[in-house]
């Protein structure tokens, strides 16, 4: 997994990539927002037929983390955990602790 934190090459990488938002950051004022990014290669076989669905249910986790929803947040992350090869588990993980305090 790739961390990036352009907007402008997220876009671009959409493409040939599977590009999933993080976090959202403020940097010398200005909110700065991360992606992920996966290629092909690092997605299961067994997972591309789901993976649309994988991906919506990340961006109602990151809609549900701005939201500081932990419970729906716990309740997305049942599915997703394990997905994306494993990539993300950690993400999902801290901001489950950090929406927990």
């Amino acid at each position: 997994m790739q961390i990036i934190w352009n907007q402008e090459a997220a876009e671009r990488l959409k493409n040939s990539h599977t590009v999933l938002e993080l976090e959202t950051f403020e940097v010398r004022g200005a909110p700065v927002t991360t992606y992920c990014v996966l290629s092909a290669d690092q997605i299961p076989l067994e997972e591309l037929l789901m993976l649309g669905n994988y991906t919506e249910l990340h961006a109602g986790f990151v809609k549900a983390m701005k939201e500081n929803d932990y419970k729906l947040c716990k309740d997305i992350s049942e599915h997703l955990l394990g997905k994306f090869s494993g990539e993300l588990d950690s993400f999902y993980e801290i901001i489950l602790e950090k929406l927990k305090v």
